[in-house]
């Protein structure tokens, strides 16, 4: 029986690379800030914007919002524990769950009416679960979420995403996030972490880019609040599809996660 179903799941996966000339992939987010917000002997520096152009701007389709409510805080934590007391349950675990649905439901799927970088409504989104589970701790807060589909190229023809979560509860967390493949795939990226104060002035900074339409785009950053830059983080890290991967700050954070998809197909009957 468990032969069986593996078969099914190893010629399923085959007939998707048959029928699809290019692999995408699902990418989902997590914007996490870590709580208490207590004093840190730590220094950190002062945050230097980058200014990017060409870039991809997200489309702003609606993203179904997630109760993100946190308990009190938990003033005996320690940042470098954040994950550890998270328990994320294992993909396969799931299939063997729902070994009676549908093999094709199982698979992230590229509606035919919607485009790549376009935020998914989060009928494909896979980490529900995980934001349910953060949600239910005392020591860190979700500020955001983002999930959409794109191709992933190698490194010279791949896209810079501007991301972006906008301001919940005081904060806000955006920057920019690079997909690309070598051998392995890999994700390059620097987040920002700023906080709402209407007393203090924001001078603009502007980044070009294009829509999902290919229009040319400008964007002031700071266009629509007067916030302060408090931190920033970096990180370029090798990764594998369906794992989940942390950009980590003692102060905030952002959980990646890819995974292959398709794109949805014809079906011959309704040809």
């Amino acid at each position: 029986m468990k032969f069986s179903y593996a078969f099914k799941i190893i010629c399923l996966i085959y007939s998707l690379n048959i029928f699809s000339q290019e692999q995408i992939y699902l990418v989902d987010l997590i914007f996490l800030k870590y709580l208490p917000d207590d004093v840190s002997e730590e220094n950190f520096l002062v945050p230097s914007l980058e200014k990017k152009d060409n870039v991809i701007f997200l489309s702003q389709f609606p993203y179904p919002e997630i109760e993100i409510s946190p308990l009190p805080l938990n003033l005996n934590y320690e940042y470098q524990d954040l994950f550890l007391s998270i328990k994320f349950e294992d993909d396969l675990d799931s299939i063997e769950r729902e070994e009676d649905s549908n093999l094709l439901d199982l698979i992230p799927t590229l509606n035919k009416k919607k485009s790549e970088f376009e935020v998914d409504s989060a009928r494909n989104f896979t980490l529900s679960d995980e934001v349910k589970k953060i949600a239910r701790s005392r020591d860190f807060r979700v500020i955001g979420t983002k999930s959409w589909f794109q191709k992933i190229q190698d490194i010279n023809n791949s896209e810079t995403v501007f991301i972006d979560t906008d301001f919940f509860k005081g904060n806000r967390i955006f920057g920019y996030l690079k997909l690309y493949k070598e051998r392995f795939l890999h994700f390059s990226s620097t987040i920002y972490l700023s906080e709402e104060d209407p007393f203090f002035e924001t001078n603009p900074h502007i980044i070009k880019g294009k829509s999902i339409n290919n229009d040319e785009l400008e964007l002031n950053i700071f266009e629509n609040k007067n916030q302060i830059l408090l931190y920033e983080v970096s990180q370029e890290k090798k990764l594998r599809s369906g794992e989940l991967h942390y950009v980590d700050h003692p102060k905030f954070g952002m959980l990646v996660k890819l995974t292959k998809a398709q794109r949805e197909l014809t079906s011959l009957g309704n040809e």
